[in-house]
């Protein structure tokens, strides 16, 4: 019995690993997309935005990637 307890513990914690990063994804489709029905258009930073709302971890990352990835003057 213990070793079926062990065994239950442990599929939890598997399933809310897996369960609780999907529904970040599908709370940040549903901040672009209501941004994008509410105004008619959506723009980089409305993207960004929702981004850093749902996956604040990455938000210090992305914003310094994103400017040495694409230069102002295009080249």
């Amino acid at each position: 019995m213990p070793m079926f307890l062990g065994v239950m513990a442990l599929s939890l914690i598997v399933a809310s690993a897996i369960v609780t990063p999907a529904f970040a994804l599908k709370r940040y489709f549903n901040c672009v997309t209501e941004i994008a029905n509410k105004s008619g258009k959506l723009t980089l930073a409305d993207v960004n935005s929702c981004y850093n709302k749902e996956f604040n971890s990455h938000s210090s990352s992305s914003s310094s990637s994103t400017a040495s990835t694409f230069p102002a003057n295009g080249k």
